[in-house]
């Protein structure tokens, strides 16, 4: 594979962008892309199953999202509604909160990614509470903000050499699907009841706030067990649960929620990366009395819930709900499922998938494994993601 001309350009890159810009795997420079295929400088061309780290849920140039953000081009790009209103943006939160799970009434909060989503929703559990203290769970990632990085336990590539970090965060074990019933029913919680009893009031606990399926930690869904006791024990400290959907929201388990799985209705929910269709876009959505606990300008940016933004949003959105898009939806899951149920057969060392998913998980049994991987296929690569150390992560466009 020739790649010259995006190596000269990676090398230009390096002389004047900081080394954290990028998980530098493989020199690719994005030239063009549509749908599921993104062509790089030196004409090669990648079936994406990556999607841009899931924010491209329908793929690079989706025509309704592009027909949305020419439209919207035409008349304005942004003006911010730190002290403006704009249609979009209101259109779109009636959308979002319209799918809130449980018919509960929401409010939606616009920011610029998922990172300030967690931000939000920890200053909002606090406000409303009167409380200070959050509980995540190990091997979780909310994001980069200071705040998002202080709930994030996924790498300490993360953290070192930049604490002290937010206080009175308080991480968990994370039970997985693929722990055994028994042993969930008697270990998940024993931990944090430890805790509630000798060093951390569970009074004194704003907001639980996890992943129904962990992303970056292995794409492993929360275990049915370990979600109904936790949420019940939220409700009986008056812990606020809120679900953090950045990665998983918009149809990637097959539902517009991954919290849509546990038959468990959130206090609140974190949008991110597929909120805004391939724009910078991000949401935090609750019940309506915490979305009216905090006055202006408690947290807003002044690009947040931009027009061109929530214009790309309400496209995907009203797509993604219509028969088409479902009908699709429905049989690339089953395709998918079925593929890896036969590789799973034929191949010994691929222990695993992972259910509630559309982006597809495959555990090997390979300990080391470079993160980014290249299959030639004549003309064609694959671009996949690894992570939790040795699974596969497949986050494919419908």
């Amino acid at each position: 594979m020739n790649t010259e001309k995006c190596t000269s350009w990676v090398e230009r890159d390096k002389k004047v962008m900081a080394p954290t810009q990028h998980l530098s795997y493989f020199p690719l420079v994005v030239e063009s892309g549509k749908g599921s295929i993104i062509r790089d400088l030196d004409g090669n061309e990648y079936i994406d199953f990556l999607s841009s780290a899931s924010s491209l849920n329908l793929g690079t140039c989706n025509d309704h999202v592009k027909a949305a953000v020419e439209e919207q081009l035409k008349k304005y790009s942004q003006y911010t509604i730190a002290y403006t209103y704009n249609i979009p943006a209101i259109e779109y939160a009636e959308r979002l909160v319209s799918t809130y799970p449980g018919d509960v009434k929401a409010k939606v909060l616009f920011g610029n990614c998922g990172s300030d989503g967690n931000d939000a929703a920890v200053k909002f559990a606090r406000a409303f509470t009167g409380r200070t203290k959050i509980i995540t769970f190990i091997n979780g990632y909310h994001g980069n903000t200071y705040g998002s990085s202080s709930m994030t336990t996924v790498t300490t590539r993360m953290r070192k050499k930049m604490g002290p970090f937010l206080p009175e965060i308080y991480p968990f074990p994370f039970f997985g699907s693929d722990t055994p019933d028994d042993v969930c029913e008697k270990e998940c919680l024993k931990e944090m009841q430890r805790a509630f009893d000798t060093y951390l009031p569970a009074d004194d606990v704003a907001a639980v706030i996890i992943e129904p399926v962990q992303g970056d930690g292995g794409l492993i869904p929360a275990h049915p067990i370990f979600m109904k006791k936790l949420h019940e024990l939220c409700q009986k400290h008056g812990i606020l649960f809120i679900s953090e959907e950045v990665q998983q929201a918009f149809y990637r388990t097959g539902k517009m929620y991954g919290i849509e799985h546990y038959d468990i209705v959130p206090d609140g929910i974190i949008l991110g990366k597929s909120v805004g269709a391939g724009l910078t876009l991000g949401a935090f959505m609750a019940r309506e009395e915490i979305m009216d606990c905090l006055p202006a300008p408690a947290h807003l940016f002044t690009l947040g819930g931009n027009a061109l933004a929530c214009s790309a949003g309400i496209a995907a959105f009203d797509y993604m709900h219509t028969e088409e898009f479902q009908n699709i939806l429905k049989t690339n899951c089953e395709i998918l499922q079925e593929s890896f149920a036969m590789l799973k057969e034929k191949h010994g060392n691929i222990i695993s998938t992972r259910e509630y998913s559309c982006i597809t998980a495959d555990t090997s049994v390979h300990d080391t494994c470079q993160r980014v991987m290249n299959l030639s296929a004549e003309n064609l690569s694959i671009r996949l993601l690894f992570s939790g150390g040795n699974v596969i992560q497949l986050r494919i466009a419908n």
